[in-house]
């Protein structure tokens, strides 16, 4: 079962290239093997841009199968690879309404049966159900043996997942009768491994081994020594169900040696697992040591945990049994250690599938509005149709049919208008839902990342002083008190800036406008932060000339004020400067925070006031951030009628200016 996370998308991809484009098969599985088998593929990004121009040439040319064809490549990477089920999910979208609007029938059956799989993934097989059974009823129009084997193999490994195993053993049946059909027999072969896993949840093994033998012996056939691995490791977990251990034992070894051909590392250490614990079990402790060892190795080379896991397990295992009580606890921590980590990223894998699935549920109303409209053009042409025969048997009546083209003319406009409007409203709520999704996201990211860091900083503090006082001398104790004083005042900026910035976004604070002494404000925030200038060997300078006077919010404005100071602080190396000004032109008033810090590229100015980009870099100290207080501080301009904006050069420093109403 280790390949589940291949098989359908890379037949998916496979199967759909063939279907369109037939003429280029060779190039679809070059990209089979590049992004589903390959262990050397390019970074995400690289493949993500490739993709994007891909996209941009099919529109160029109005290649809508190209399309639809690259935004299942695009929603697939997403999907295995960045580990971003939204971003999976609109691409999928996508490709679905471009296959719709193509009149492209299989890029529908694949765009759906890719949606079932990102809620697999997520722990929906209900839902997954849902999205397959649209596709089969969709492939069994088409009658296109291929895509029927694997929709009918999809609908059955969803409905094992769902507890429904006579469905699971009926759609695998059913996918069967197509093997004579089929161009190659790979789906065949797929469709097999399939009921043995089926039969080996029914705990019926001999007929589980049955399976995985005719599976088998396609897969040698094919060359495909991987599935060939895989296959053999199955076949002697089966021999062990049955109690076989001499035929499990002979399997193991058997897939060992397909592995090494291949130099595949995780099925090597997972093998020798298997032997070292046919040893154990033997009473041949020695053996067991030799091939648990071996284990080890390659799973530590392959950086598989499970794998790491077992060896631990089962060295500790041994060595207990060997008397060697020492050996045996240190193999047990080791075990306990790893599984705690592995416990750890399922608990993170689970959180992120939660936060996936809410994101997710927002976007199903996408696909039903996909679904109104190819149903609303469907009842369209039906009208049409039927409008051609009246119009047909009413030729001889010329009158009464220019009275019923202009009606049907009007009525056709009036409902184009009205569509035009529905179309304006679900835009402008796409927009508004994204926005919310951001918010959402950005505050995922800070509750989520950024507010546990300076907490974690805090109890590993507060545990070193408990656990370790005695040991500690008092010039520690200076340090991790100095440390812990640095983290709560990072917490505390954290959490003012979150909540100043929740208030802002939820409009709890009334930005009523009124005069305002700027001369004043940069002075008081000059010596509210002086002190934490100081400590790094910092001279704030402000020469107050002429007073200034504003129209705006005085907390806000101050909270910009401070913020900005606060930024240039953080920036600026130890002996560097800032410079606080504010100077009036025409009918605004334009305050300026100068440092002599390391400054910022263009690609990172550009990000600076996005909240859908967020930015974060080390000050010259190390210091932490979240990229919310410029944020922030955009917001509370802008929402007092004025502008921010920077000027900055990598290693020269950086200005911000931002500008207000004249009192």
């Amino acid at each position: 079962m280790m390949l589940t996370r291949y098989v359908l998308p890379g037949i998916l991809c496979l199967i759909f290239l063939q279907t369109v484009h037939a003429q280029e098969e060779p190039s679809a599985t070059a990209w089979y093997r590049q992004y589903f088998t390959s262990r050397d593929h390019a970074p995400v990004e690289e493949l993500l841009e490739q993709k994007e121009k891909e996209l941009l040439e099919a529109r160029e040319i109005q290649d809508d199968s190209a399309r639809v064809f690259v935004l299942l490549q695009k929603g697939l990477i997403q999907l295995n690879y960045a580990y971003n089920f939204e971003a999976a999910m609109d691409c999928f979208l996508q490709s679905l309404g471009a296959a719709d609007s193509a009149r492209l029938p299989s890029g529908e059956v694949f765009s759906y049966l890719a949606l079932a799989h990102i809620f697999e993934q997520v722990g929906n097989p209900e839902k997954s159900l849902q999205f397959l059974e649209r596709a089969f009823a969709i492939a069994f129009a088409l009658k296109q043996p291929e895509i029927l084997a694997l929709t009918l193999n999809e609908l059955g490994k969803a409905s094992a997942s769902a507890g429904r195993l006579d469905e699971a053993q009926e759609h695998y049946d059913h996918a069967l009768r197509y093997k004579q059909e089929l161009p190659d027999n790979g789906l065949e072969a797929e469709t097999l491994y399939n009921l043995a896993n089926l039969s080996v949840t029914k705990r019926d093994f001999i007929q589980a081994l049955e399976y995985y033998k005719q599976s088998l012996t396609i897969r040698r056939k094919q060359r495909l020594r991987l599935e060939e691995g895989i296959l053999l490791s199955e076949i002697g977990d089966t021999y062990n169900n049955l109690n076989n251990r001499e035929r499990a034992y002979a399997n193991y070894k058997a897939a060992l040696e397909v592995y090494q051909s291949i130099d595949f590392k995780k099925g090597i250490a997972e093998a020798y697992n298997q032997i070292g614990e046919y040893y154990y079990n033997q009473q041949n402790y020695k053996q067991a040591l030799a091939n648990l060892e071996l284990a080890l190795a390659a799973g530590q080379s392959a950086q598989t945990k499970s794998a790491l896991r077992k060896s631990y397990e089962y060295l500790s295992l041994t060595w207990k049994a060997l008397g060697d009580f020492k050996e045996a606890l240190r193999h047990k921590e080791l075990q306990l250690a790893i599984n705690e980590f592995i416990v750890k990223e399922e608990s993170d894998q689970k959180l992120l599938e939660t936060q996936s699935t809410y994101a997710l549920q927002q976007k199903e109303s996408e696909i039903e509005r996909l679904e109104r409209a190819k149903q609303d053009r469907e009842r369209e042409l039906a009208e049409q149709k039927r409008i051609q025969m009246y119009l047909y048997a009413l030729l001889g009546l010329g009158a009464v049919i220019a009275v019923l083209i202009l009606y049907l003319y009007l009525l056709k406009q009036r409902s184009n208008r009205q569509l035009q409007a529905i179309n304006a409203q679900i835009e402008a709520q796409n927009i508004q839902l994204q926005t919310l999704n951001t918010t959402k996201d950005k505050f995922f990211s800070i509750i989520g990342h950024d507010l546990k860091g300076p907490l974690n900083s805090l109890t590993s503090f507060s545990n070193l002083l408990i656990n370790h006082f005695d040991a500690l001398s008092k010039e520690e104790i200076q340090n991790i008190a100095k440390d812990l004083d640095k983290s709560l005042k990072n917490l505390f900026a954290l959490l003012n800036n979150l909540l100043e910035w929740a208030r802002s976004q939820t409009g709890n604070i009334d930005f009523t406008a009124s005069p305002i002494n700027l001369s004043e404000v940069l002075e008081q925030n000059k010596e509210l932060l002086s002190q934490q200038a100081a400590a790094k060997d910092i001279t704030i300078l402000y020469e107050p000339g002429e007073v200034i006077m504003a129209s705006a919010h005085m907390p806000s404005v101050t909270t910009v004020v401070r913020n900005l100071i606060s930024n240039a602080i953080k920036f600026t190396s130890p002996g560097g400067a800032i410079k606080l000004n504010a100077q009036k032109k025409s009918n605004e008033v334009v305050v300026s925070v100068a440092d002599t810090g390391v400054g910022m590229s263009k690609t990172v100015m550009e990000k600076l006031f996005r909240l859908d980009a967020k930015h974060s870099t080390l000050g010259t100290a190390n210091e932490k951030g979240t990229g919310l207080g410029l944020i922030l501080c955009k917001d509370f301009v802008e929402k007092n009628g004025g502008r921010l904006w920077v000027e900055s050069e990598e290693g020269k420093g950086s200005t911000f200016y931002f500008s207000l109403p004249v009192a």
